[in-house]
């Protein structure tokens, strides 16, 4: 939940460096050599270096970095990591925690160390590290084993992070989660003067990592700032409090960690914090640091399939159609592929949903909701899903699968353990113990079997439920959280194990929409479904992608809904412009516009080479139907983007003014209004300073602009 309070504190905290070189980081960085002449006052996005190559960062600033990397790395004292054990409270790895051995090592863009440490007897500490130079970014992770014959004292307070980010004015600014809040909805984006706001309080109550409140944040201070990023899947919890130090002199302390955690360890047992990443920037320009941030998340965090990025598609499916899949069948399912392949529709993924197993048994569902057994029905589906993905390779067209591998919802009076989950590998009555280990690989073998019979090319999880309930029923006193601790390490383990599997094959990160899209999440993984909220609601979707696009830079949009499943036009079709588009057109509604749903398709492919790079809002954000919305996406290097507006019905002005963002002052650049074909001529100063002024003449009307160079 969300707390805000008025609170000031004069805590000081100073902490004494130690500083010692990590020859391999400085090795790596060597060959960075910038020019003398650099702009370190610049805010543009693109730094240039002596060779006019464009660079994230300033050398000034890489320099900053480094150095307090390696402070933290060299002397584990001043890590501002905290906790209690035995009721003795430390802030950082003091003395007392013997090192035992490291590793480093480069990977890429990465520099990772891994440190070996024992405390006491019965401890094992591991503290894992890394740092990315060129983007002045750097994380860690805190793992305690115990190693010995007998239960640990209490481990409580586990904190990830425990530091300060001092300078004049803070704010501090981000995003909710896919639920939002009753007022805003979901995604709307905060913004917290924190010298007047004093406290701010954040954590999911519902226990899903995104769906409540967004863990990922932006933090202002002095002339620069900090983006922060947890990765947790269940209940984390973040705190960020105004320290005025002095009269010159202003601080925001931010505590962040599991929201729960108080017990004991068991021999042999493992937990860990959430990890922390930091991304430090310079200047208050806030689509400069939303970019820089934007190319750290893609070029270091997301998983690339055959070393290539994830590329845009655009899916099929027929979930309103057929119930889900609850009425699916391999006929129907090609029949359906047919449609879309015989009118030119360049679907990529065919998208089959919940409902294609049996209920118990062969007793065939009454509702797709009946999750449990992971058997294909194969009644309606003899071939195992073979002949559909067969048919669609032939036609370029891969296919995706849901799961829900973590939820049961069959009555175990009726069930045989035979066709479902053993009851031995459930957590409680509905939800399955991914911490059991044994039960990660049962699930890993029982899944991947339906991937392999079927040719499946990507994995859809879901998790529909709000587990915040099922956790804490596992509470006792002495072992506060261990259950979730345990059962987060269980959910990343099992989709490194499939990963491990299937190396070219996508998983989709689902929870009833956006809801567990937490960093470790997105390095394993895309979200397809960014919600349940939008469907039919084309201006909520508008809302929604301006403010998303900053933050996770590849999620996908349903064009199709109740109520929309036969509305082809334009204007509902550039609402779900995305990295994925996933349609469920009506395929047996005799006049659907095909004409129209493929010109669509073919302006989405021209447009969504654009998705990695810079983005910029270009319109003040907010929800209903009668403000204008827009942005604009810009590839640097090729110099071309484009422009997507929209007038909602309730939009009275027929025109709107923008200015561009991210172009060259002196090049002259080409704006062309793709339904009008009229072209602006300006240059680049002009269009980002005294901007253009585009008409939209009907209400619930849209524009795309393409920018070229002339």
């Amino acid at each position: 939940m969300l707390n805000i309070k008025r609170s000031v504190t004069n805590e000081r905290r100073k902490t004494s460096l130690k500083m010692k070189v990590l020859n391999l980081i400085i090795l790596c960085l060597s060959v960075l050599v910038f020019a003398s002449c650099v702009d370190t006052n610049s805010y543009s996005y693109w730094i240039t270096d002596e060779k006019g190559n464009g660079v994230y960062q300033t050398m000034e600033q890489k320099k900053k970095i480094i150095y307090k990397y390696e402070s933290f790395l060299n002397d584990l004292e001043t890590l501002p990591v905290s906790f209690t054990y035995d009721d003795k409270n430390y802030r950082g790895l003091k003395k007392d925690f013997r090192e035992i051995s490291r590793q480093t090592v480069e990977q890429g863009a990465k520099v990772s160390t891994e440190i070996l440490l024992k405390f006491r007897d019965e401890l094992e500490v591991t503290l894992q590290m890394a740092i990315y130079p060129d983007y002045c970014a750097y994380e860690w992770t805190v793992y305690f084993e115990n190693k010995g014959e007998n239960n640990s004292a209490v481990l409580e307070n586990l904190k990830c992070a425990d530091l300060e980010f001092t300078g004049a004015s803070p704010v501090l600014k981000g995003i909710y989660g896919d639920g939002g809040t009753e007022e805003l909805g979901p995604y709307a984006p905060y913004t917290f003067d924190m010298s007047a706001t004093g406290s701010v309080s954040m954590t999911p109550p519902t226990g899903r990592s995104t769906y409540d409140y967004f863990p990922y944040f932006n933090v202002e201070y002095g002339n620069g700032g900090t983006f922060v990023a947890l990765g947790w899947p269940i209940m984390w919890g973040a705190s960020f409090t105004y320290d005025r130090q002095s009269d010159d002199s202003e601080a925001v302390r931010f505590l962040a960690g599991q929201e729960t955690f108080s017990s004991y360890l068991e021999p042999g047992e493992r937990i860990r914090t959430p990890l922390v990443a930091f991304l430090e920037y310079e200047g208050r320009d806030e689509a400069r640091a939303m970019n820089l941030w934007r190319h750290w998340f893609i070029d270091c965090n997301m998983r690339r399939i055959d070393g290539d990025l994830f590329p845009p598609h655009l899916s099929g499916g027929t979930s309103w159609v057929y119930n889900e899949m609850k009425d699916a069948t391999d006929e129907n399912q090609i029949a359906a592929i047919k449609k879309y392949v015989d009118h030119g529709v360049p679907i990529s993924y065919w998208w089959m949903d919940a409902g294609w197993y049996f209920r118990t048994g062969q007793e065939q569902l009454s509702t797709w909701l009946h999750t449990g057994t992971w058997m294909v029905d194969t009644i309606r589906f003899p071939s195992k899903f073979k002949a559909i993905s067969d048919f669609g390779a032939k036609h370029g067209v891969k296919t995706l699968l849901w799961f829900e591998p973590e939820v049961v919802r069959l009555d175990w009076k009726d069930h045989d353990d035979t066709y479902g989950i053993p009851r031995e590998y459930m957590l409680d009555n509905n939800l399955v113990n991914f911490g059991n280990l044994d039960f990660v690989h049962w699930m890993l073998e029982r899944t991947s079997g339906i991937l392999q019979d079927g040719g499946i090319s990507l994995y859809r999880q879901d998790y529909g439920i709000n587990p915040a309930g099922n956790f804490n029923a596992q509470n006792r006193e002495g072992r506060m959280g261990i259950a979730e601790n345990l059962y987060a390490q269980g959910y990343y383990l099992y989709w490194d194990l499939l990963i491990e599997r299937f190396p070219n094959m996508m998983i989709d990160s689902c929870a009833a929409g956006g809801g567990r899209n937490d960093i470790e999440s997105m390095r394993r993984s895309v979200p397809l479904h960014k919600t349940d909220h939008d469907y039919s609601n084309q201006e909520d979707k508008q809302a929604m992608h301006q403010t998303l696009f900053q933050w996770l830079p590849y999620f996908g949009a349903c064009v199709t809904g109740p109520g929309t499943c036969t509305q082809a036009d334009r204007y509902t079709m550039r609402s779900s412009y995305a990295p994925w588009v996933a349609m469920t057109w009506n395929v047996n509604y005799s006049r659907l516009a095909w004409d129209e749903i493929r010109e669509s398709a073919y302006e989405w492919r021209e447009i969504n080479q654009y998705y990695y790079n810079d983005y910029y809002p270009l319109t003040e954000w907010g929800r209903g139907d009668d403000c204008w919305r827009g942005w604009e996406f810009f590839d640097p290097e090729l110099n071309k983007g484009f422009v997507q507006l929209f007038r909602p019905e309730k939009a009275k002005n027929p025109s709107y003014s923008i200015k561009l963002k991210g172009l060259i002052p002196d090049m002259t650049y080409a704006v062309r209004d793709a339904d009008t074909q009229k072209t602006y001529t300006e240059t680049g100063a002009a269009l980002m300073e005294k901007g253009i002024t585009v008409e939209i003449p009907d209400a619930k009307g849209s524009a795309l602009l393409y920018i070229t160079p002339v």
